[in-house]
């Protein structure tokens, strides 16, 4: 019982969050979605619970992510859904923090007035060509990915 406190005291001190609203466009259809979730991490595990507009959880546990609704059922993803889903939640944790932004090998950084403009190197150049991220001081407000199809996926921190 008391390794089971610790284990869950270390967790909650080590652990970082964020809520946001996520706006994804998609150029196909000329739509844009609203999602409302909130993101948790450690260094061992990340979990996007989104609350609106239907419940859904995403958790990432080393090379695994599973999905779990609304009805409980879960299930765990595989092959480019696996490699894609893991690329965004790294990205969601990178570009949430601020000193990730300025000093990192996988994408260049170009300042643009009140925005970051960054280009991705690499592996990640083929789904994201870009992202432009909003600061305010030492925090990231918002960023927004650029995809090669056209959609966008824009993240504003609550």
């Amino acid at each position: 019982m008391r390794s089971l406190l610790i284990l869950l005291f270390t967790t909650l001190i080590f652990a970082n969050s964020y809520d946001f609203d996520e706006n994804k466009f998609v150029f196909a259809l000329g739509n844009t979605f609203h999602k409302v979730g909130k993101i948790t991490y450690t260094k061992e595990k990340a979990t996007i619970t989104y609350s609106h507009p239907r419940y859904k959880q995403i958790v990432k546990v080393d090379d695994n992510i599973s999905i779990e609704g609304s009805s409980g059922k879960k299930y765990y993803l595989k092959d480019k859904a696996l490699s894609h889903t893991k690329a965004f939640i790294d990205i969601m944790i990178r570009l949430g923090q601020y000193k990730e932004i300025r000093n990192n090998k996988d994408f260049d950084v170009k300042k643009e007035g009140d925005k970051y403009v960054l280009t991705f190197k690499g592996e990640m150049k083929r789904m994201l060509p870009k992202a432009e991220v909003r600061t305010n001081s030492t925090h990231v407000k918002s960023f927004k990915l650029f995809m090669n199809n056209g959609d966008t996926l824009e993240i504003v921190k609550r």
